[in-house]
């Protein structure tokens, strides 16, 4: 349905908004879109801004412009922007905006040239993306069913063999609590899928330390980090350095994590860097980490984490002073 309004949709500037609440995967949408061939082989131009709540003009303008820093006044840096889309077709996504004024101040290099040109936005905030409507009414994306989130539960867990019989009642009952949250579901099948026993008993461990967390995101995703090894807390935590959004190179990363002594040594002949990448797989396979980037070969070539998982990585770091601690080591 959204990509008919992309292909078919008016000549004029319209905006597509999608909104619901955290962990439904609004933006999991929005690049679905971005990137589907249909509708990316249309534009001339594609760029994607994320804001957050607390809301950065300069750091938006620098993001959709593909810059890092640029001696210009924030007028200076929109009107670039606007001549550079001046007369193309594009395609912008403005992902996880908070408010009306946000969208007033962000909106204005936008022009309209009658070229197709399309926006989409994300927002938590029916009120927002009901605001920003130019033609398309807003799309509000609906929660998983018990059915859908057993699907996914069961895909991640057990990848393409099957699911024990035995486990099947207690695996509902869990998606089930999962309230219909796919980011909640994957933190949960992350946790299961990282423990070799696959008995019922366990699984009841599991749903009875959880069930009561599920309507706290914070608490599932406390859960997960608790359930890490000391090493692969010290690495999680380090992406609250990061932007939030950042897709953070591999190689960067790894470098990083051996810089600061949070890979060990192993006993073998295998390299920092080899363990290094075994510990940004197994954050991966926890559904911690997610892949932003793979090589012609699958090779994950660069991550970035939810923005609720960051959220709880700033969280988590700065109350054990785990940054601060780090920044005196240098």
């Amino acid at each position: 349905m959204l990509i008919e309004q992309f292909v078919t949709g008016p000549r004029e500037l319209d905006l597509i908004s999608i909104f619901g609440m955290p962990g439904l995967g609004k933006t999991t949408l929005a690049k679905k879109l971005y990137d589907h061939e249909a509708i990316s082989n249309r534009f001339d131009i594609r760029l994607w801004g994320c804001t957050s709540q607390a809301y950065d003009k300069r750091a938006l303008l620098y993001k959709l412009l593909g810059h890092t820093s640029e001696e210009k006044s924030n007028d200076e840096l929109a009107e670039k922007l606007y001549r550079s889309l001046k007369g193309k077709r594009y395609l912008i996504v403005v992902d996880d905006l908070w408010s009306h004024e946000a969208w007033d101040d962000i909106k204005r290099p936008f022009p309209d040239d009658d070229k197709g040109s399309r926006i989409i936005l994300t927002t938590r905030l029916e009120s927002v993306a009901t605001y920003a409507m130019i033609s398309s009414s807003p799309h509000h994306l609906r929660s998983f069913t018990k059915e859908e989130s057993w699907m996914l539960l069961k895909e991640k867990v057990f990848r393409e063999g099957d699911c024990p019989q035995e486990l099947e009642g207690i695996g509902k009952q869990i998606a089930t609590k999962c309230e219909g949250l796919p980011f909640t579901v994957v933190l949960v099948a992350g946790l299961l899928a990282k423990h070799d026993q696959k008995e019922v008993i366990y699984w009841e461990e599991v749903a009875e330390s959880l069930i009561s967390e599920m309507k706290d995101y914070m608490n599932i995703v406390e859960s997960s980090y608790q359930d890490l090894p000391i090493h692969l807390q010290k690495c999680f935590l380090y992406f609250a350095s990061f932007l939030e959004d950042q897709k953070v190179p591999v190689k960067k990363l790894i470098r990083l994590w051996i810089a600061e002594n949070f890979v060990e040594a192993s006993t073998t002949s295998k390299s920092l860097e080899l363990i290094a990448m075994d510990y940004l797989m197994d954050l991966i396979s926890r559904n911690l980490v997610m892949v932003a980037k793979t090589n012609s070969l699958g090779e994950v070539k660069a991550v970035h984490i939810h923005d609720l998982i960051h959220e709880f990585s700033r969280m988590k770091a700065k109350s054990g002073n785990f940054l601060l601690r780090i920044h005196n080591q240098l």
